[in-house]
């Protein structure tokens, strides 16, 4: 059947962690790779009595390097080494070896040297009830592709000698893949998978830096497995990953991601059996379906006694009214056009609590979904933690979803009956200025080494697609954004990261205590009235150079009216096409989030053209805030 793997190499740390990592993570089976037997402190034996107890099978030792087709000499050091790892495979209860293409420039360009090496170790390595798995490594001296090394294996004619096909070897050499479906099942030693991005980099150094989970980078997974479970293997799929920053993360949170991305890559692949009528994979567990995100109900900020007047002055200078108090909390609704803004004052649990760590911050978001209870099995089944708040009598039970570091993701049923009305009593004088309608996108503030674990998350959990990587200039170093979608469009996060220590993301890291939510963005129909009344009210917005403005006149062919009211409020703009993009920001509020007002025309994108700008001119602002709080000595 086929077993979910993941080789410890994926994973930071020692190898007592790497294997407890698996387990907890929900995996039965691992590749161990030899070098974190060389650093493990305890026996070979103790390794495999530890996985046991973990209920982990060690499924191959990996790798045995530069073997086939090498001068004399050198052959026979090599067989002296295969039976050391042989002795090795014994007590480490290991029944596959991965045998890598040679690299060495020592080696022969002579397959059929290479097929008779490799049917000498086959024969030796039958004697121990042991497999021998060949792989090509797509920088190898003279087999660089998965049907060179099919046919040495071929050529080599032994039932225990078979090939290790590798999904990053394949497809960074655009090997074909459909082929493979005709290989015989019982010649496929192992399956590993590696995703990676599609960029141009020699194989090497990609695959020692860059490879990623599948779902995660841009090659086909899905029809490399395809192809493969068509020839009826059913043995083991293992990660195979090289990447700095895996190493660097906590190995728990590694390890689950490999479980998610693997499972959604077999919730594709089941669904590609499917639109062809072919049977399930029946050892593969079925997930329930991802919800359809349909809006976000509401964005739930924390403040404390300090912060909370200043916080209701902003939003309120933005057009928001206070629409309902809660029946039992000290929160409160603010409410515009379709935008539900919840503030939680409350000095005792979950927003207190992220208050305390965050100061002023976003600590959940309201997801109204098609389906609350399949949206719960399926964050369950991708090792979500749930969450259940406490409630006062009567009023609705909103379940969430662990979301990034630490905040919630609610869980609203679309055709369930209002819980506003059953958790709020509506003020009788509230109304609506409805100059800003909608919830444009938000974008998440993450660590480096937590990027690609939130947007598999948002992939795998709630069923978003990603966007191209788009890398943007920062006045203190290199600024990196990717988006994700809802099915429909209808909820848009984009993900942002940095390099440097003084970015605009660093500070916000800095300044938050972590990742976190840092722009919300508010769509309007007229930019200019809403802006206009905003600072009629106090509100202030990031001064734009006029050399900006200078730079528009020169690129688009814009009304000179037009300019000078986008000059003179700080107003941006982009243009794509017939499309425009007119967008404004506030000053951060705290140092930790702002609101940025946008109205559309025929434009889809998010004006990263414009973001240069906005991050030069929140620097200077946090600099001269920063500055004028040393003057006075706070």
């Amino acid at each position: 059947m086929i077993r979910w793997s993941i080789a410890t190499v994926c994973m930071g740390g020692a190898l007592e962690a790497k294997l407890a990592a698996a387990a907890k993570a929900g995996f039965r089976a691992v590749e161990i790779f030899e070098n974190d037997l060389t650093f493990f402190s305890g026996k070979p034996r103790e390794a495999r009595d530890m996985a046991a107890d973990l209920g982990l099978e060690i499924v191959a030792l990996q790798p045995m390097r530069d073997f086939e087709a090498m001068p004399d000499p050198i052959r026979a050091r090599n067989f002296e080494r295969a039976a050391r790892k042989f002795d090795l495979m014994h007590e480490l209860g290991a029944r596959l070896l991965c045998l890598c293409s040679n690299v060495s420039d020592e080696a022969i360009d002579d397959p059929q040297r290479a097929a008779q090496d490799l049917a000498e170790l086959a024969d030796l390595a039958r004697q121990h009830g042991f497999r021998i798995g060949y792989e090509a490594l797509a920088w190898g001296r003279h087999v660089k592709d998965w049907t060179a090394a099919w046919d040495i294996v071929r050529a080599a004619d032994r039932a225990n000698l078979g090939i290790v096909l590798d999904s990053f070897h394949a497809c960074v050499r655009n090997n074909p893949i459909e082929p493979m479906s005709t290989l015989p099942a019982d010649r496929i030693a192992l399956v590993q998978v590696a995703d990676a991005p599609a960029i141009q980099m020699d194989p090497l150094s990609l695959s020692r830096h860059y490879r990623c989970y599948p779902g995660q980078g841009d090659y086909p997974i899905v029809d490399f497995l395809d192809a493969i479970t068509r020839t009826g293997y059913r043995g083991p799929v293992s990660l195979e990953i090289f990447n700095d920053q895996f190493r660097g993360a906590s190995a728990n949170s590694i390890a689950l991601d490999g479980l998610r991305a693997l499972r959604m890559t077999g919730e594709q692949l089941a669904a590609r059996r499917q639109e062809r009528d072919e049977p399930p994979l029946i050892d593969l567990a079925p997930l329930p379906p991802a919800p359809r995100v349909e809006r976000i109900e509401f964005i739930e900020f924390a403040t404390g006694d300090a912060d909370s007047a200043a916080f209701a002055s902003l939003i309120e200078g933005l057009g928001f009214r206070l629409a309902a108090r809660h029946r039992s909390k000290d929160v409160d609704l603010y409410r515009q056009g379709e935008i539900n803004l919840v503030v939680n004052r409350e000095r005792e649990g979950f927003a207190h609590a992220f208050n305390m760590l965050h100061g002023p911050s976003v600590c959940a978001l309201a997801l109204r979904v098609d389906a609350v209870e399949r949206a719960l099995e399926r964050a369950r089944a991708m090792e979500c933690p749930i969450y259940f708040g406490k409630i006062g009598p009567g009023e609705a039970l909103i379940p969430a979803a662990g979301g990034v570091e630490g905040s919630l993701l609610y869980f609203i049923d679309a055709g369930a009956a209002s819980h506003w009305e059953r958790d709020f009593i509506e003020e009788p004088a509230f109304a609506d200025s409805a100059a800003l309608r909608k919830i444009d996108h938000l974008s998440n503030v993450v660590r480096r080494s937590e990027f690609l674990t939130w947007s598999l998350f948002y992939k795998s959990v709630l069923g978003f697609r990603l966007e191209p990587q788009v890398e943007i200039a920062d006045p203190h170093g290199a600024f990196f954004s990717r988006s994700l979608r809802s099915p429909g469009d209808n909820v848009r996060i984009a993900l942002n990261v940095s390099e440097g220590g003084a970015t605009g993301v660093s500070r916000f890291l800095d300044a938050f205590g972590g990742a976190g939510f840092q722009q919300i963005a508010l769509s309007t129909p007229d930019i200019f009235a809403a802006v206009e009344a905003a600072q009629a009210k106090g509100v202030a917005f990031l001064a734009i150079p006029d050399n900006y403005y200078d730079d528009l006149a020169a690129r688009f062919d814009l009304v000179p009216d037009l300019l000078a009211r986008m000059r003179s409020l700080g107003v941006l703009y982009d243009r794509v096409k017939d499309g425009e993009f007119f967008h404004i920001y506030s000053r951060t509020f705290k140092d930790r989030f702002f609101f940025e007002i946008v109205q559309r025309r025929n434009y889809d994108l998010f004006g990263a053209a414009n973001t240069p700008a906005r991050l030069a001119a929140q620097a200077l602002a946090q600099d001269a805030e920063t500055g004028l709080r040393l003057d006075l000595g706070l």
